[in-house]
């Protein structure tokens, strides 16, 4: 007979909840602040380009549009308002669309499930500044992180959901509750009225006729506004939502998850510390393969005509991304060319560095690209194999040249990865890169004092302004 686990005397969501009810600022560490601020403008800076290059993008925001309601919160790229919770549920779409958001290697994507939300409420209540923005970001992404960590158990199998919008519910209603300044009580129930809407699985990821893939963190940035004002006017919402008998963990998870992950060391163990950030705009497991070719044709002054064959070593999830083979080369649309580690490599190989603009419609046709994509090769290695909880694995890669040599590296980490990371100068390049595509041009000057005032964002009196700035 097995033993049902001893209930915790308080569900998490009253620990998480007085935990947020009484931090401030001074409470952060500086390196985490730093972190924060990173992760802001960069999730500000890959939500831009789907303005322009996302044709379901713009196909929403017409729809919101046409639904009409006070001018609230902006559209990051279109420069037009919407309620916050819709701005939110539309950034949040937009959020993801050129897989370029922030990557933690052990909790994936942190901060594009709670940024949507922050910036839509912060900009509905018009006086937040920066000081307080930070706070509640940094109280959301963390949660965020210990839900998928707690989730996700070194050697653990994978589960079905996908942590972006059944945990981004809970971490973007917890940064709206801060902003809002509500008392535990309250957030309590807004966490309560956020787990109602917790949703969604690797479906979005798995199923290759759908670009849907795209809008996987939209829910929570809505969600999160929602539920924070809903709380504020005194509406309740299930107590024991986290860890009650038919709650999160109960129902989800089976009740398997890592309690000492979730709850321990609060203000003290901050996750986001090993945030990562994407520098190319496609799926994390194909960046170590695109990063070792820019390293060996570096190293070896390859030119794409040098080339007869690349060979990819995968594990098991990268494995679904290069197989079938024929499949992967020739990928359907955008969004499936972003997940493909031939196509990838193809684009490295080719051009020197992979781009948004490399994952147009036109470039899927780009017969050069095709005939390189051809010559890329895989085979599968099971000491590469993903084990949710233990950071995305390491590759291989060998080219085989037109003259008769073979050249070969092997990679735990890509750049970007917190152990190779981005620096500040790398990220600002990327957020000027990112907002060049906006369908409403920001100026130079704008966009340099925009950028400023995100690096010092502690030192600004009304976040609102910002956005908007940029929006």
């Amino acid at each position: 007979m097995t033993l049902s686990p001893i209930p915790p005397l308080e569900d998490a969501a009253f620990t998480f909840a007085r935990h947020a009810a009484r931090l401030s600022y001074e409470d952060i560490p500086a390196d985490v602040v730093d972190m924060t601020k990173k992760a802001i403008l960069d999730t500000v800076g890959v939500i831009i380009p789907a303005s322009t290059t996302s044709p379901e993008a713009r196909e929403l925001v017409d729809l919101m549009l046409d639904a009409g309601g006070k001018e609230e919160a902006t559209i990051l790229g279109f420069g037009r308002k919407l309620p916050a919770w819709h701005a939110g549920y539309v950034n949040g779409a937009m959020a993801n669309c050129q897989d370029f958001s922030d990557l933690h290697p052990d909790a994936a994507h942190i901060s594009s499930p709670v940024m949507p939300a922050a910036i839509a409420m912060a900009e509905r209540l018009g006086n937040i500044d920066g000081k307080a923005f930070i706070t509640a970001v940094a109280l959301g992404v963390d949660l965020q992180c210990r839900m998928t960590l707690a989730a996700g158990k070194p050697g653990g199998k994978m589960a079905p959901w996908h942590p972006a919008p059944v945990f981004g519910v809970f971490a973007a209603t917890l940064a709206c509750c801060k902003l809002l300044g509500l008392d535990w009580d309250r957030t309590v129930n807004a966490l309560g009225l956020a787990f109602i809407q917790s949703a969604g699985t690797h479906e979005i990821v798995f199923g290759k006729d759908s670009t849907i893939r795209g809008f996987g963190h939209a829910v929570p940035g809505e969600v999160g506004v929602r539920a924070a004002l809903m709380a504020q006017r005194n509406i309740s919402g299930v107590r024991n939502s986290l860890e009650g008998p038919a709650g999160f963990w109960s129902v989800y998870y089976g009740g398997d998850y890592d309690r000492e992950v979730l709850v321990g060391e609060l203000g003290q163990r901050w996750d986001v510390r090993r945030d990562g950030f994407k520098p190319w705009p496609s799926c994390g497991f194909t960046h170590v393969h695109i990063d070792m070719i820019r390293e060996l044709t570096r190293e070896h002054d390859l030119s794409p005509d040098d080339v007869e064959a690349i060979t990819v070593t995968v594990g098991d999830f990268a494995r679904g991304q290069t197989e079938p083979l024929d499949e992967w080369r020739r990928p359907r649309n955008g969004m499936l060319a972003k997940l493909s580690i031939p196509f990838s490599v193809a684009i490295a190989m080719q051009r020197g560095d992979v781009t948004i603009r490399d994952f147009f419609e036109d470039n899927l046709r780009d017969e050069q690209l095709l005939a390189m994509a051809d010559r890329v090769h895989s085979r599968y290695d099971e000491s590469y194999n993903f084990l949710p909880g233990s950071g995305f694995p390491g590759g291989e890669l060998e080219i085989i040249t037109r003259d008769g040599r073979t050249l070969s590296r092997r990679q735990p980490r890509a750049y970007g990865h917190p152990e190779k990371p981005m620096t500040w100068d790398g990220l600002i390049a990327k957020f000027k890169n990112c907002a060049s595509y906006a369908a409403r041009p920001v100026p130079a000057k704008r966009l340099d004092r925009a950028v400023h005032q995100f690096k010092n964002l502690e030192e600004v009196s009304n976040v609102a302004n910002v956005f908007a700035s940029v929006g």
